[in-house]
């Protein structure tokens, strides 16, 4: 595990006047999102922080508490504070936000998972190695296999994961990767806590067609294929009880 100071790290700039807290926060941040303090990095302690920043350990320790509700660095009680930050929940952080922020409803939220699935698919059909389409079918069997009566919620969006990611663009997989995980746990909190293989296995034959389509390297056959399993989705998650003007 490597730490900062053993690597002859340095803030980028000395601190101007003012708000110390905000310019360290905003230093640190800028390093890790920028791959200069690389991820499962070590930080230097709040002593050494202070040090290279000429602050107080008070100022330091409010800037690591900044990055922490970021979720860009995690304290480990008794190790040290090291860089954690993670694509996907950073995105789902900002999402989540936006999403409360501009009080979308459900129906605005699933019409633009529809759109970026279908994209996916679409591409997943040109660009999707043979390995990521072997995942996708093993996905899928797994999600089939399981047994009536059981919540089928992980396999479901372990699917619809698999899709995202044969895309081949990191950011069109981490959107639909938060979407269609929201659509899934919406279905799931409304159906009573659990999501049944007699709701899921309503679709299975959509599912089907896009992974074939995908398979036999048809990018127009995968993306109508994914819209119409979208639309199909959407009217059984905007049928479950609460949803409606939600």
């Amino acid at each position: 595990m490597e730490t900062l100071m053993d690597a002859d790290w340095k803030p980028s700039a000395p601190l101007a006047r003012g708000n110390a807290v905000g310019q360290i926060l905003d230093d640190l941040r800028n390093q890790i999102l920028t791959g200069r303090i690389a991820r499962g990095t070590k930080l230097p302690s709040e002593k050494q922080l202070a040090d290279a920043y000429g602050v107080s350990g008070a100022t330091v320790r409010e800037a690591l508490r900044g990055l922490t509700t970021s979720e860009l660095v995690e304290v480990r009680h008794g190790s040290g504070t090291y860089v954690t930050a993670q694509a996907d929940r950073l995105l789902d952080a900002s999402l989540q936000a936006v999403i409360q922020i501009e009080r979308m409803g459900v129906g605005e939220v699933l019409d633009v998972l529809g759109v970026l699935n279908a994209h996916a698919a679409e591409r997943a059909a040109s660009s999707a190695t043979e390995q990521q389409v072997d995942e996708l079918e093993k996905a899928l069997v797994t999600l089939d296999q399981v047994p009536a009566g059981q919540d089928v919620t992980e396999e479901l969006i372990r699917f619809l994961g698999c899709l995202a990611r044969a895309s081949g663009n990191p950011l069109l997989a981490a959107l639909c990767g938060f979407l269609a995980g929201l659509q899934v746990r919406l279905a799931r909190d409304r159906s009573g806590g659990m999501l049944e293989k007699k709701i899921a296995g309503r679709l299975s034959k959509e599912r089907w067609r896009v992974v074939q389509a995908i398979r036999a390297r048809n990018p127009g056959e995968a993306w109508k294929a994914a819209r119409a399993y979208h639309e199909r989705s959407a009217k059984v998650v905007l049928s479950l009880p609460g949803i409606a003007g939600s």
